[in-house]
């Protein structure tokens, strides 16, 4: 027989820890950078730029001014390269957590967009005043969108308003996003700036005058827009705040414009 100690602890009836979750926690927090290797961020930034490049090219051509193939022709790139984006952030785990809404997003959008269209009317009246020569750049871009007193306005402000939501998307939900992972989010929201600056480079030219000379409106308004869009991604961890950030501000700037002949 084998003797028992009595004042032995019995076995311990728990269970073994259970295993550690193999799931990386960057998956699903979209706080946290993606992990794509500098290959994969570096194709997704170079085709996004040279797609969104020469959609630009194609809407803001003279010949297409007030015409509906203006938005047209940047606008179904876009619905393309948002799909892609939504499959992508999907494969990898991160849509829900990237597209969650919350309440107050609506008017953390609308806050944001006021503030940069304040910023712009600003800018305008300092670089661009009326009876100077660079006023004819503002002439340019509207006469671009078409007539804004025209009944069908309000078309185009909805169609800007989608596009622009579609913008902030493809920009800030696959650009930023792929860079971040080679990178780390302070260049990542940098390049992806700059680069969607750059994707504007066209309306330089395109939207020049021979007096005043080439364009820098849009490449300007691009950075330095994006650089407060992407700001409010990092801050919220979110995108649909800058969504509506984004979307707002382009609805705003067609339907109210800041310059009127």
């Amino acid at each position: 027989m084998i003797p028992v100690d009595a004042d032995a602890a019995p076995p311990s009836a728990d269970p073994p820890p259970a295993p550690a979750s193999s799931q990386d926690p960057r998956s699903t927090d979209p706080r946290e950078p993606p992990r794509t290797s500098r290959r994969e961020a570096a194709l997704i930034a170079a085709s996004v730029t040279a797609v969104v490049a020469i959609a630009i090219s194609l809407a803001f051509d003279p010949e297409r001014a007030g015409a509906s193939g203006m938005l047209a022709a940047v606008g179904a790139p876009y619905v393309v390269l948002g799909a892609a984006t939504v499959m992508w952030l999907r494969r990898r785990g991160e849509l829900r957590a990237a597209l969650r809404p919350l309440s107050g997003d609506l008017a953390r959008g609308a806050l944001v967009a006021a503030v940069l269209y304040g910023v712009a009317m600003a800018v305008q009246m300092a670089i661009a005043p009326r009876g100077s020569p660079r006023e004819a750049w503002l002439l340019r871009l509207y006469l671009q969108l078409g007539d804004p007193s025209a009944d069908a306005r309000v078309f185009v402000g909805a169609a800007v308003f989608v596009v622009a939501a579609l913008e902030e998307l493809v920009w800030r939900g696959l650009v930023m996003r792929a860079l971040e992972g080679p990178l780390g989010q302070g260049a990542a929201w940098l390049l992806s700036s700059a680069l969607f600056a750059v994707a504007h480079l066209p309306t330089l030219f395109l939207l020049g005058d021979p007096v005043a000379g080439p364009n820098p409106l849009l490449v300007a308004a691009g950075f330095g827009c994006s650089i407060v869009w992407g700001r409010v991604v990092h801050r919220t961890g979110r995108l649909p705040p800058a969504l509506f950030a984004h979307a707002f501000f382009s609805w705003a700037i067609v339907s109210f414009p800041i310059w009127r002949p």
